[in-house]
């Protein structure tokens, strides 16, 4: 087996870290990280997705207050939609997961979760609080108060505005106001199931916008007389730039969402509400609180050390600032345990590491390796100033070995250490889903360290250990590296539509990462076998060549309607497969996760369709042309910019992804097309679109305006308007129980306005409210059909729903003149 130059990396216990390049500080932001070091204030930002922050407001916080803070997202957005590929679910929780990362990176803020799930959308706090555990979230936020010890708590969302709102965001706001004083309740237990110091914030916020007033015009006729005002058109000399193009660089990492951002100069206002403490007398959040270093027993002794620092900097030379720099992390090291000699002492020594102009690099040459294969690990450092400093150890994996070099000016010292991984040191993206995941976010278990020794202090150093290979493209490359299971199992697709009454072919995809042959086997199991006594497996031997990737092996018999599971042998054990699911874009580290392996096989009577050729306009991206083509249609994907008109008539029907609307510029024009298309005789299926940013409103033939309306309740009962249409009738018999058994949203953004051409299919509503009919609307034109529909096909077909399936052929197999 050869030697692997390995990068071990953990996306959860690792706050914050992007795969780059060592970094050094220019003078000037040195210096503004110096000012840092005489501020003792801290702030936590509290709201429900990933894209709910206000990356303005933390970059204040972080900049002009130069306070320490933290972004306590309750989810990780996994419920949303994604703009940037069909990926949902789990896997765009990991794509957002990582864009809130780099919003921190860039906004100076901290990132943290709760484990709660993102279900999707929610009218209530009390949907939410359903299906969340409501005290489970509540010891969380306490917890995290008590640890973090911020001076004042900011919530995003309003946690009086109960129904008018996401009730994710409402939730948000009314966890954060019931932790605020709790956390100082010593009888309140956090379930840490250790002494947990209680703490008291001295003020609780809610962060006013326009978007709550309903239009930036409300907004400035609104009374603003209990608002506290903050003046964020702060332009920060040293770092060259202002506070809103730090904050828009920030937003706009949330790519998924849509959210890239306009940067802007002059005087912007931000407000916040006072909810809870200490009244305020100008709009400095921390009046009053001691964020000096005199909130610290013996820390008095720190402050004139560090004005000293700031008077004597030399921007032509930071070096000079290191004897007095150690000089201070002695000082701060001899005060007692508390948050900030912790926080303090980290700061210090990333002052000394940039003013030293030190290089410390952990790299690999290879970009995964897989558990107990021999690796080798590259260390490089390079002293790049006057000080005398000494290399004392280095720690890979929790193996120290000293070293005990000194490096005299512009050396660089560079050495290979091999090690191993074992099977605990996976290096996927782990989720959230225990208190115990939770707590561990606050706790760093890296293993890899340079220890220095500069005027005679000892400084440790943990870094990630990183993939650095060449492109010849664009040079220099730093990537995450990944320990990875030897063997990846997947089933090739997520669900298989069997034709009725027949056996069904599935195949599976394996993976081998290892330098290594492996002959093993897998078993397949029926999940619905639950008695001991009838129990279906088939084994299923496999050989896997060393590094061969995706061989897939067909099983053609004994598979019928049912949901199947793998077990994979190892050594003539069973274990359960899972799947090494990469998830890669440019804008955000690779990761993976370990995906459990299943498919779902479902009887569906292929012999009714009619039609064959279909046409599908992607939007913001979905899998439902894959489920077509599994049901047995042709599908084409249109390219809407260089389509001519007499191309769609090849079609049959032709079916609008996803607001498609909200992202593709050419249906200013090409919705004409579509319009002509109908009138022909072809059949056009408009899945649900946005009512903001659309790219024109002329979204059908007809007046058509969608609204707001949705419905959570993903079982609520429908009621057919006319039982004997076409649509409910033909090629299936369309009745209740086509409604079962659906996920997440009955649906979303409904037609509240429509012309009397457009027919509505069916009525429904969610608990307590009145009934809505503008969920799936049908309209002649011409010799053909025109549909809205904002039923969530695109969450329920994916998943082998056949009862929508059957009502979304309906639509498709409607029959023109």
């Amino acid at each position: 087996m050869k030697n692997k130059i390995i990068y071990l990396f953990c996306v959860l216990f690792m706050q914050n870290i992007i795969a780059q390049k060592p970094q050094t500080l220019t003078p000037s932001e040195i210096y503004f990280q110096m000012e840092k070091l005489n501020v003792l204030a801290s702030a936590l930002y509290i709201a429900a997705h990933p894209d709910d922050e206000n990356t303005r407001l933390i970059t204040y916080l972080t900049h002009h207050d130069k306070a320490y803070t933290n972004y306590l997202s309750l989810t990780r957005g996994n419920g949303g939609q994604n703009l940037i590929s069909n990926e949902l679910g789990t896997d765009l929780g990991v794509i957002r997961t990582n864009e809130l990362w780099n919003a921190r990176n860039i906004d100076g803020g901290k990132q943290f979760f709760s484990t709660a799930d993102d279900f999707g959308f929610s009218k209530h706090p009390k949907e939410a609080f359903e299906k969340w555990n409501k005290e489970l979230l509540l010891k969380q936020v306490v917890y995290m108060i008590r640890k973090e010890q911020p001076d004042v708590i900011v919530n995003r969302f309003d946690h009086r505005t109960e129904g008018t709102t996401h009730g994710h965001h409402t939730a948000s706001a009314q966890l954060s106001k019931l932790a605020f004083n709790l956390a100082n309740d010593k009888n309140y237990k956090d379930l840490s199931q250790e002494n947990s110091q209680t703490w008291q914030p001295k003020r609780l916020f809610f962060n006013v916008s326009w978007f709550f007033f309903g239009s930036k015009q409300a907004f400035e006729k609104a009374d603003k007389s209990k608002y506290v005002p903050l003046n964020i058109g702060i332009f920060y000399n040293q770092l060259g730039k202002n506070n809103q193009e730090i904050a828009s660089l920030s937003r706009s990492q949330h790519q998924s969402q849509g959210f890239g951002d306009m940067s802007s100069r002059g005087e912007e206002i931000e407000y916040v509400e006072l909810v809870d403490g200490n009244g305020l007398q100008s709009s400095n959040l921390f009046e009053g609180i001691d964020t000096s270093w005199n909130r610290i027993k013996d820390g008095n002794k720190i402050q004139p050390l560090i004005t000293q620092l700031l008077n004597e900097y030399d921007f032509k030379d930071p070096s000079k600032s290191i004897n007095l720099l150690t000089k201070i992390y002695t000082e701060i090291d001899k005060l007692p345990e508390t948050i900030w000699k912790t926080r303090k002492q980290n700061e210090v020594k990333e002052l000394i590491k940039n003013c030293a102009g030190l290089f410390l690099d952990i790299t690999t040459n290879e970009p995964y390796s897989t558990p107990n294969e021999n690796v080798d690990i590259k260390v490089e450092v390079a002293n790049r100033s006057n000080q005398n400093i000494v290399l004392k150890d280095v720690t890979i994996n929790n193996n120290k070995t000293v070293v005990d070099k000194k490096l005299a000016n512009q050396e660089v010292f560079y050495e290979y250490y091999q090690t191993q991984f074992t099977n605990q040191d996976y290096t996927n993206f782990k989720f959230i889903n225990t208190f115990e995941d939770f707590k561990n976010q606050f706790n760093s278990t890296q293993k890899n360290e340079i220890g220095l020794e500069v005027n005679g202090v000892y400084l440790s150093y943990s870094l990630p250990i990183q993939y650095h290979y060449k492109d010849v493209v664009k040079g220099e490359i730093y990537k995450p590296f990944h320990v990875v299971p030897a063997v990846s199992v997947q089933f090739k697709q997520p669900v298989y539509i069997s034709n009725s009454n027949k056996n069904q072919n599935v195949s599976v995809v394996l993976s081998n990462y290892s330098d290594e042959e492996i002959k093993d086997s897998l078993v397949l199991k029926r999940k619905s076998d639950k008695s001991e006594k009838l129990t279906f497996n088939k084994t299923i031997a496999f050989n896997l060549n060393k590094n061969e990737k995706n061989k897939e092996i067909v099983i053609t018999d004994d598979v019928i309607e049912d949901t199947y599971t793998l077990d994979l042998f190892e050594n003539k054990k069973a274990i359960n497969a899972t799947e090494t699911k990469w998830v890669d874009y440019n804008h955000i580290p690779v990761n993976y996760y370990l995906k459990p392996v299943e498919t779902k096989v479902v009887s569906f009577n292929k012999s009714v369709l009619k039609k064959s050729k279909i046409g599908y306009i992607v939007g913001a991206g979905d899998e439902i042309p894959q489920v077509l083509k599994e049901v047995g249609y042709n599908v084409d994907l249109i390219h809407l910019e260089s389509v001519k008109a007499e191309e769609l008539s090849k079609y049959e029907t032709i079916i609008v992804g996803i607001r498609a609307f909200n992202t593709e510029n050419s249906l200013k024009t090409k919705n004409k097309l579509l319009f002509d298309y109908t009138k022909n005789g072809g059949t056009v299926i408009v899945q649900y679109q946005t009512n903001g940013n659309l790219q024109t409103n002329e979204i059908a033939p007809y007046k058509l305006k969608i609204g707001r309306t949705r419905i959570t309740d993903e079982n609520a009962v429908v009621r057919f308007i006319n039982p004997n249409e076409t649509v409910l009738n033909k090629p299936f018999k369309i009745t209740q129980e086509n409604f079962k058994n659906w996920i997440q949203e009955q649906g979303l953004y409904y037609a509240d306005e429509f012309d009397e051409a457009f027919q509505p299919v069916f009525t429904s509503h969610d608990f307590d409210e009145k009934d809505t009919n503008g969920a799936l609307l049908i309209a002649k034109y011409g010799k053909g059909h025109y549909i809205y529909t904002g039923l969530s096909f695109f969450r329920q077909l994916p998943i082998g729903n056949t009862g929508a399936l059957e009502l979304f052929i309906n639509l498709i197999e409607l029959k023109n003149e």
